[in-house]
């Protein structure tokens, strides 16, 4: 399996939900970071554990969500993925009413640090401004 492969392998399986194939590819002190999140989207900036990342996720990935990869490479240990992505969500996530769904798109640099054919880091840099000005109530 190529780097890439790898990458595109774990961010599947991280936004459909198949955490027992992220478990298999990512090390269980693998960091997630996102500096480029604002405080007010609640995304931590730094996450120091595959289970506490895994937690976090399966509690803010609400309804349904669409990835695809835009371009993508390799720089040493590096692969980068240029991701787009749009979905559903609950109004309350994003503030918009306690009942109904908001669709969104977003996108995105995602960086995943792999050493020996594991996902040791990843770093996250998103257009929040865009994907704030993308809500638009379904409802």
């Amino acid at each position: 399996m190529t780097q890439i492969d790898l990458a595109v392998k774990y961010y599947q399986a991280l936004y459909s939900g198949e955490h027992d194939i992220v478990r298999s590819i990512a090390f269980p002190d693998m960091v997630f970071e996102d500096p480029s999140a604002p405080h007010e989207f609640g995304i931590p900036p730094q996450i120091d554990e595959l289970e506490t990342f895994l937690s976090f996720m399966e509690a803010n990935l609400l309804g349904e969500v669409e990835i695809h990869f835009t371009d993508n490479y390799v720089s040493n240990d590096r692969v980068v993925l240029i991701v787009s992505s749009k979905g559903i969500v609950p109004a309350s996530r994003v503030d918009m009413g306690e009942e109904g769904t908001v669709k969104y798109a977003s996108r995105g640099v995602s960086v995943l640090h792999i050493v020996d054919g594991k996902v040791k880091r990843h770093t996250d840099y998103f257009n929040y401004p865009a994907l704030a000005g993308s809500f638009k109530r379904l409802d």
